[in-house]
Parts: structure tokens; C-alpha cells; sequence
């Protein structure tokens, strides 16, 4: 039996299992009694069964030979992008359209988890999350991400709070549209995130739990790094949404320090959003990726004057209006022939984006006091 023939047995059983038996009239004989066997089963053991013969067919495929200059269906392999525990990454080319792409093909051992990856990858749609552009039987065929990972990055030194935040706030974006998805990343690291020139993604999503199909992986495996892990992943506990945000946590201080380790101190304005991404009980942590997301952008509007210099040049040609404004007052003040009740009119070119709360000038006319609101500060 094909893989093509296979899938085709999958989609009758889920369709069955909404619909009725009655979708499968018109499906081969072969087809409909894998199906009807599948059905006989309780709704839980139906689906393992589902996933184990489909791992067992894909375990009985023979592996190609993946040689530099070789091909796996359309595409050419070029070059050996990287190996890990569980297989290995090619770049390599589409024949068919000549775009480049990134090809991960599965040890042996992985196949079940490898099925897993892909299921979870095509369910995402975000520019912060790798795309999957085709399926084999033990490969993905992957967008072609350029740049370094953020490890790798790290390993020069740390980052400004800026660019830490900027990062941060995709992570969490893409996050947020996993967790949408009811998809647990649960290996959240500096290795599995690549820097490139339009932006941040997210890879590898090979440990990912769904908390719609707990099948992805068993509940209370103890699967990730675990030096991003949390404390309730350690222990082999319910790992949920709030797991993959103490990663999260662990990611922003390396950024911004260097290190992972909880002595080292993380500058302020990060501090207290590290902390709640880092506190031991989930409930006490960020609830969501959304929430991450939202603290961070505010956190991005607290002037840094280190390394602002756009709000330094603002804010010098603010107080400069300001100085000619409180000398044009005092002229008009001390002036000896001003005539009663004159009005003085006066422009004062503001902060972008900001509007005026109260303003008051001082009785005797040589001082201005504004209080501004910018971007809710």
C-alpha cells in the first residue's frame, strides 16, 4: 500500500467518524475494510491505531540514498545543511519551479515523531513560522530560511533591549498563532530560531504537543532542552501554552545578558517581564503568547536614551522651541511699551505622537510646563 492510498484511508476514518458509515459506499473494497476495521475501534484506540500502521507503513518504505547531486522525486540536492539527533537538513533545489528549499529527512527511529512535525507545521500560517511546501515519505520539504540562528548570533555577544524586545515580540507572535492552532511548541531555544534579514522565524516544531490531538505526543513525556525547559516539563507534568512561555523567558534574558542563569541580573525595563515568564508555577506566569506580546510592545515605548537617538534629537528640538518660546515671553513681559492685552501667538512642535494633557505658564511669565501623553506613557 502507497502512502497516497493510505492517506486516503485516514481522511474516510475522520470523515467517517462525523458523517457516518455511509460516506464509504462508494470507496474500494480495500479502502473501506481498513476503514470499517478502524471503526470497530473505541474513537481513542481507532487513532493510535491509525497513526501506528501509518508509521509501520512508512518504517517499511525504503530511506533514499540522499547524496550531494542525487534526488528525492523533483528535487536536486545541493548541500548538507546541518545534522542532528534526529536526521538531517539539506538545501537543495525544485526542479519543477527552480526555487531553493530546505529538505529534513527522518532517521528511522523518528518516523512517528516526523509525521508529527509535518501534520504540525502544515496547520501553521505566520511569516515568523517556517512554511512547509511538500510532504515525502520520511522528508519535508521546507521554505529555504537564510540567515543564523539566534545561537549562533548570541555566541558574539548579547543584544541591545531594543533588538531584544523586537525579537521578542515575534516570538511571541508566532506563538500566538501556534497556540491558536492548539499547537505546543515545547522546544522553544536560540537553536530552533533563525535570524534573517525580513525577520525572526520559528523552526523545528519536531517536540510539538497539540492539545487537540494528544497523539502529537504522549501528555507526560519528558521531551525538549533542558536548559529552556519549565519546571512542569522537567517533572514530566501537563506541558500547555504557558511552557512554551517560560522558554520564552529563559530566551529574553540570554539575549540581553548572555547568560541563562537566574544571578544574573536582566536591566529594567525587561526585568519584570522575564520574571513572570520565569515564575516556577504556570499560573503565576504570562497567560498567553497575546499577553507576552502586548507587555513587550509597551515595553518598547519607554524611552532609552543609551540608544535612542531618534527621541534624543526629538526631545533637543522640543526643549529648543521651548527655550524661544519662553524667550519670546519674557520680551513681551519686560518689554516697557507692550500694550495692554496684547496676545502672543506661538507654534510648539510637539513629540510625534503625542498630545498635550494640561499646560500652564508661570505667573511671572518666564516658564512653560506641559505634561505629555506619547503612545499611553
Amino acid at each position: 500500500m502507497t502512502v497516497q492510498r493510505w492517506r486516503q484511508i485516514e481522511e474516510l476514518y475522520h470523515a467517517a467518524l462525523e458523517s457516518g458509515e455511509s460516506v464509504l459506499a462508494g470507496a474500494e473494497p480495500e479502502i473501506r475494510d481498513e476503514v470499517e476495521t478502524l471503526l470497530k475501534q473505541d474513537t481513542g484506540a481507532g487513532a493510535k491505531l491509525l497513526d501506528q500502521r501509518a508509521a509501520d507503513l512508512i518504517r517499511g518504505l525504503a530511506p533514499p540514498q540522499v547524496t550531494v547531486g542525487s534526488h528525492l522525486g523533483p528535487y536536486k540536492i545541493d548541500s548538507l545543511l546541518g545534522r542532528g539527533g534526529m536526521g538531517q537538513v539539506f538545501r537543495a533545489t525544485d526542479t519543477r519551479l527552480g526555487r531553493a528549499v530546505a529538505i529534513k529527512i527522518s532517521n528511522e527511529e523518528f518516523v512517528g515523531r516526523f509525521e508529527h512535525e509535518s501534520r504540525a507545521i502544515a496547520a501553521l500560517n505566520h511569516p515568523n513560522i517556517c512554511t512547509l511546501h511538500d510532504v515525502g515519505p520520511n522528508y519535508l520539504v521546507m521554505e529555504l530560511v537564510e540567515g543564523e540562528t539566534l545561537a549562533a548570533r548570541l555566541k558574539r555577544g548579547t543584544l541591545s533591549i531594543e533588538r531584544t524586545v523586537r525579537f521578542g515580540i515575534q516570538i511571541a507572535e508566532a506563538l500566538a498563532a501556534a497556540h491558536a492552532k492548539g499547537i505546543i511548541h515545547r522546544d522553544l531555544k536560540p537553536a530552533n530560531i533563525m535570524l534573517t534579514k525580513s525577520g525572526l522565524k520559528v523552526l523545528d516544531f519536531g517536540l510539538a504537543k497539540s492539545v487537540v490531538d494528544p497523539a502529537l505526543t504522549g501528555a507526560s513525556a519528558v521531551m525538549g532542552t533542558p536548559a529552556y525547559m519549565a519546571p512542569e516539563q522537567v517533572e514530566g507534568k501537563r506541558a500547555d501554552t504557558r511552557t512554551d512561555i517560560y522558554a520564552v523567558g529563559m530566551i529574553l534574558r540570554e539575549m540581553v545578558t548572555g547568560r541563562r542563569s537566574d544571578r544574573i541580573a536582566v536591566p529594567p525595563p525587561l526585568d519584570r517581564i522575564v520574571k513572570r515568564c520565569l515564575e516556577d508555577d504556570p499560573d503565576e506566569r504570562w497567560q498567553c503568547a497575546r499577553d507576552l506580546k502586548w507587555e513587550l510592545q509597551s515595553c518598547g515605548t519607554v524611552p532609552v536614551p543609551a540608544t535612542s537617538r531618534s527621541w534624543n534629537r526629538l526631545l533637543a528640538a522640543a526643549l529648543g522651541l521651548l527655550t524661544l518660546l519662553l524667550a519670546a515671553l519674557a520680551l513681551v513681559r519686560f518689554r516697557e511699551e507692550a500694550p495692554r492685552g496684547q496676545i502672543l501667538r506661538t507654534n510648539v512642535l510637539l513629540p510625534a505622537d503625542s498630545r498635550v494633557l494640561s499646560l500652564a505658564v508661570s505667573p511671572d511669565g518666564r516658564a512653560i510646563a506641559m505634561a505629555l501623553v506619547r503612545q499611553g506613557k
